[in-house]
């Protein structure tokens, strides 16, 4: 099915702008202004205000607290890591959107110059804060702004800088000529996510040694140790994908043997990811993912190429991947299926609705945040893109409003059917972002046929 996808990106774009870096920095510029309404809208959720003369001297006497005292420590390491994470982004996007380009052409220069920025903007923003009941205004907070603006903006130094040499030379030709590639790219991001949540890596000798003891060395005693849908989704199908698009870069590579070659590095990968939990916190090796991964992939590399060549699948290659996404979609945001067994809790569940955007985002732990965040961009982005591939031949200018609308109206869909289910809570903030996600997938499908049209 893949395949065939892929066959169907035709080698021009006749809709296609002539001017691309010109919508593209425009483009980019537009992200910019919406990320930074996005930072002030986190920043001051969930906009409570006051000017009561004795809070507000009470918020300015935080502001310049020093970060230790009598050695000990004034602060929250976990404010300080999202304040930098939040404005990684800031930094990055305004390399790209080359303003003030003259103050971009030196990393150090750069570094400065966007740190600088982030910098003011951030104090801007506590300041506001001290009118805010439950924020806390710090000049540590608005240092740890600029710091990620300085970071974001070395990395889209480097980023702008490699596009424009010859490693972008090389990108470019992979996504014109070998598409797959980059799916693969993003599927094996899967296993690895699932694996190390939350990240918290270690280099210590107890830690891995403790992780060690507690490896489940075999598979199936005591019955699963998840979910047997989770395992059947996460490692089943996700690893089936992976060696399927690994079998068929080795074919076009010309390699004999192909299939075994494909299903030994599948092994040597779900392996790795399986030991790689020794330096991770919290995290066990267990053989019956080992075991699932392995097997899925196997799969993938046996049944999933005659499956590809079906007329069914050769004629509606998008349509049963649009299927397939929104089957996953809906899994995700499902399970695990515990639906209510009287209709006398419907109030009750109605009542647990976050209307409020992006109101379960305040104070949450940033790496759950982010992790939430990616899931869903990439679950409901695939589904944008799939709907651009399917509208290509058709008004092209329309296909990113579709994708938007048809993510909107999923993720208003499975939000409303999460009222009946007892673990999960509906949030406006989901149906959004679903949206955003499918509309950002409809935009990077614009900019792959560009790719092939250049």
């Amino acid at each position: 099915m893949v395949s065939c996808f892929v066959r169907q990106f035709p080698p021009t774009l006749t809709n296609a702008h002539p001017d691309i870096p010109f919508v593209e920095k425009r483009a980019i510029r537009w992200m910019l202004l919406f990320y930074c309404l996005f930072i002030l809208y986190g920043s001051y959720i969930p906009f409570r205000f006051s000017a009561d003369p004795a809070f507000v001297h009470s918020q300015w006497g935080r502001f310049f607290t020093a970060p230790f005292v009598h050695g000990v420590r004034q602060f929250s390491i976990l404010d300080v890591v999202s304040n930098i994470l939040l404005f990684v982004p800031f930094g990055f996007i305004w390399v790209g959107a080359e303003i003030g380009k003259r103050l971009l052409g030196r990393l150090v220069v750069a570094c400065l110059a966007v740190g600088l920025i982030g910098f003011l903007f951030g104090i801007g923003i506590e300041a506001g804060q001290t009118f805010s009941p439950g924020r806390t205004a710090s000049i540590l907070d608005a240092l740890s702004d600029g710091l990620g603006s300085a970071l974001g903006g070395a990395a889209g130094y480097f980023f702008s800088r490699g596009l424009s040499g010859s490693f972008g030379v090389t990108l470019r030709e992979i996504i014109r000529r070998r598409p797959s590639l980059v799916l693969l790219a993003l599927f094996l991001v899967v296993p690895l996510a699932d694996a190390y949540y939350p990240f918290q890596i270690t280099l210590d000798v107890s830690t891995v040694w403790n992780n060690l003891k507690r490896t489940q060395w075999l598979p199936f005693s005591g019955g699963l140790h998840r979910f047997w849908m989770d395992l059947l989704v996460e490692k089943l199908l996700v690893l089936a994908a992976i060696g399927y698009l690994v079998l068929r870069n080795l074919r076009r590579a010309g390699l004999s043997h192909s299939e075994a070659v494909a299903w030994g590095l599948c092994v040597a990968f779900a392996f790795c990811v399986e030991g790689g939990k020794l330096l991770f916190v919290g995290r066990v090796p267990n053989a019956e993912n080992f075991t699932f991964s392995s097997t899925g992939a196997l799969l993938g590399i046996l049944i999933l190429p005659n499956l590809a060549e079906a007329s069914i699948c050769r004629r509606f290659p998008i349509e049963i991947l649009m299927t397939l996404a929104l089957g996953l979609a809906a899994y995700s945001e499902l399970s695990p299926f515990d639906w209510i067994q009287s209709i006398d809790e419907l109030p009750a569940r109605v009542s647990k609705i976050e209307w409020l955007p992006f109101g379960a985002y305040y104070g949450a732990d940033p790496q759950s945040a982010l992790f939430d965040l990616g899931k869903k961009l990439f679950i409901f982005g695939l589904l944008g893109l799939l709907l651009a591939a399917r509208s290509q031949h058709k008004n092209f200018g329309r296909h990113r409003i579709v994708a938007a609308l048809v993510g909107l109206f999923a993720g208003t869909v499975l939000e409303a059917s999460q009222i009946a289910l007892r673990s999960r809570t509906p949030s406006v903030t989901d149906v959004l972002l679903f949206g955003l996600a499918a509309w950002l997938g409809a935009v990077i499908f614009e900019r792959f046929l560009m790719f092939r049209r250049s």
